[in-house]
């Protein structure tokens, strides 16, 4: 798949993710952060004031994330799974390594990665030894202790 370095590569769920963050982002939490930053700088001399300090960053990080975010949701490609065995962006893979270790993951553009979810970009070196292998594949995969050596039981 060749693609332009501006887009970012999400799946359906991705997508629906980030466009909830935003609307939260840009509602319910700005309005909170901007209260309590009315709220601090109400307090007085500023200069001393690591509350109003800590709302500034606190406001100041969320607006950089909404841009973020937007730029993102402008960008966007959404990555359907193609019907078939491969391996690609949006496929639930279950993969047996040596030693009994049975996981599933989920390969996923680089802004959807989650290790705590299993959720592994295509980009990295887990992910792109597994993108285009079939059910079945045995994989050498890279980790921080060595080469492991997997086979793929499952691609949905």
């Amino acid at each position: 798949m060749t693609r332009d370095k501006s887009q970012v590569l999400l799946t359906k769920q991705g997508h629906l993710k980030l466009k909830d963050e935003l609307k939260h982002r840009e509602g319910d939490l700005r309005k909170k952060l901007q209260d309590t930053l009315n709220q601090m700088r109400s307090q007085g001399d500023l200069k001393e004031n690591d509350g109003y300090t800590m709302a500034v960053d606190d406001f100041q990080s969320n607006e950089e994330r909404i841009l973020n975010i937007r730029k993102m949701l402008e960008n966007a490609v959404i990555v359907e799974k193609k019907k078939g065995s491969k391996v690609e962006i949006g496929s639930h893979v279950t993969i047996e390594c040596k030693g009994g270790l049975k996981r599933k993951y989920q390969i996923v553009g680089e802004d959807e990665t989650n290790p705590l979810e299993f959720k592994i970009s295509y980009k990295s070196p887990f992910g792109s030894s597994l993108m285009g292998m079939k059910k079945g594949s045995k994989v050498n995969i890279d980790t921080p202790s060595g080469k492991m050596e997997c086979k793929i039981v499952d691609v949905e």
